[in-house]
């Protein structure tokens, strides 16, 4: 039920249900809640979900919590996801958050991908 609840939040457009998800991805002591509202916060797209989505990512949360923003950062239009994962890429301390984010740039077809890829590959 409690997940039920993550998604009402999601379909709830006011800034508050915004602030509630993220509250609940940076704090809720259940992962499970965690994951699913970093995963709704992915559909949103505002600029306070994808800062609140890089926080995860920088925060010294879980791998598999940090995996899931690295994933809801792709499912955002490539204008604002793919610079994000394109940084991860390249910058982000955790080898495998770089693989995550490699990972969902190959899914994508934004050429800023291949341009990353060929300097993966020629360096």
């Amino acid at each position: 039920m409690r997940e039920d609840l993550v998604f009402a939040l999601y379909l709830f457009n006011a800034q508050a249900a915004t602030s509630e998800l993220i509250a609940l991805a940076r704090r809720n002591a259940d992962p499970g809640i965690r994951k699913e509202a970093i995963f709704w916060l992915g559909q949103k797209a505002s600029a306070a979900a994808v800062k609140a989505l890089g926080d995860v990512i920088d925060s010294p949360e879980d791998l598999e919590i940090k995996k899931q923003a690295v994933f809801a950062l792709s499912q955002l239009p490539e204008d604002i996801g793919t610079p994000k994962l394109l940084d991860i890429a390249r910058r982000n301390p955790h080898p495998r958050l770089r693989k995550e984010a490699i990972f969902w740039l190959g899914q994508s077809d934004d050429p800023r991908a291949l341009d990353l890829f060929t300097e993966i590959l020629t360096r």
